[in-house]
């Protein structure tokens, strides 16, 4: 069974579900997809957009609520996707910035044009104040050209990536897919996620996305990056 560590499904919070209704059709298909455990993981912007916390709280609990009525066995995690400012380090130490299921994993987005050394900044700062940082979907960042480079952040910095289940699912031009199969069996990559926000083209195709790694790369590959390691996070949660 699945583990999402990325994943939009609280209503009306962020730009994913836009209803309670909408919430109930990413979980049905998630847990069907095989998914068992999920961080729920809204966008933020510390110290620069207001995040409506109380709100999100209330809206998960009702979620969870619901799960429970339904008999369906699925945990539901507290996070966020933060999009890094110069604040985030330190919102993080005084635990206003949140993290993956309140471990000391936090998933740091970035816009897709940032350089490569304000990654490398943030992976610093935000390690020096006790935390892993968590790259959200690493294929996006068009600074990141070179294994050598995830080699520095992973080794280096401690930097741990997330790459989307639809990317590996779907092509993405044949020079882009060779560099992203070339990062995973070099183990450059740790976690494979939803990033889920509606059913309409941004679905959790989880189990698609197993098979593709079990076939390309072997089952051990695809228990990894799906169960295995983003299990290591939830075991830290608090």
């Amino acid at each position: 069974m699945f583990v999402d560590i990325h994943h939009h499904l609280v209503y009306r919070v962020d730009d994913g579900a836009q209803s309670f209704e909408a919430t109930q059709r990413l979980l049905r298909e998630s847990y069907e997809d095989g998914v068992r455990d999920i961080v729920t993981t809204p966008h933020v912007t510390p110290g620069e957009v207001e995040f409506p916390k109380e709100k999100y709280l209330r809206r998960l609990q009702r979620v969870r609520d619901w799960c429970a009525s339904e008999g369906m066995e699925i945990r539901l995690y507290t996070g966020a996707e933060l999009l890094y400012t110069q604040y985030t380090p330190r919102l993080l130490q005084e635990g206003q910035a949140a993290t993956l299921a309140g471990s000391r994993f936090a998933l740091l987005e970035f816009l897709p044009t940032e350089e490569y050394e304000q990654l490398k900044k943030a992976a610093r700062k935000v390690g020096s104040r006790g935390f892993m940082p968590v790259f959200a979907h690493v294929e996006r960042y068009r600074c990141l050209k070179h294994a050598s480079q995830f080699e520095e952040l992973r080794e280096h910095l401690g930097v741990r990536m997330q790459v989307n289940a639809r990317t590996i699912v779907r092509r993405q031009g044949f020079l882009r897919d060779r560099f992203i199969a070339s990062l995973i069996r070099d183990g450059m990559i740790d976690y494979i996620a939803s990033d889920s926000h509606d059913m309409d083209g941004r679905h959790t195709c989880m189990t698609a996305c197993y098979e593709r790694l079990c076939d390309r790369f072997g089952e051990e590959t695809g228990r990894a990056l799906m169960c295995e390691n983003p299990m290591e996070i939830l075991r830290q949660s608090v």
